[in-house]
This record gives structure tokens, C-alpha cells and sequence, in this order.
């Protein structure tokens, strides 16, 4: 049969709370149809947590405007560019 290919992707890149989504269900799916696993490496970040301790997330709200950051807010004085 020859060499096996490589993994369909050499690392995957995500936040931990993906443990038990995304790798763990892509890495079932391809043992179960290829037995082995659909990347070489998996790399998992942490999360940037707001002034209450919370992650940061679109859902909750709670997040910084990109541009906010760039551009500063309306006020220079209270939100200045970083």
C-alpha cells in the first residue's frame, strides 16, 4: 500500500474549552473512518478574562472593541489608544 499520507492538518489551534468538542469529536470521527487521528499536534491557548474574572466572549457581552483599542473611545482621556 505505500507510506501513509500526512495528517489532513499538522496542528490544530484552539482555546481548551475545545478538549472535549472539536478535537475530541474530529479526532472519534477520523480514528473511526482512518484510524488515526486528523492532526499531527494540537495546541490549545488559554483566555483573556475581564476586570470581573470572567472569559471574554461575544456571547456574554462582555468583550473590547477592536477599534476601541486602535482608535480609542470617544473619550481620549478615559479610553485612549493603545
Amino acid at each position: 500500500r505505500g507510506e501513509t499520507p500526512p495528517s489532513p492538518a499538522d496542528v490544530y489551534l484552539e482555546g481548551s474549552d475545545q478538549h472535549r468538542g472539536w478535537f475530541q469529536s474530529s479526532l472519534l470521527t477520523a480514528v473511526a473512518a482512518e484510524g488515526r487521528a486528523p492532526y499531527g499536534t494540537v495546541l490549545t491557548h488559554g483566555f483573556v478574562l475581564d476586570e470581573k474574572g470572567y472569559k471574554m466572549s461575544k456571547s456574554l457581552g462582555n468583550v473590547v472593541d477592536p477599534l476601541e483599542v486602535i482608535n480609542g473611545g470617544a473619550n481620549k482621556k478615559q479610553k485612549p489608544a493603545y
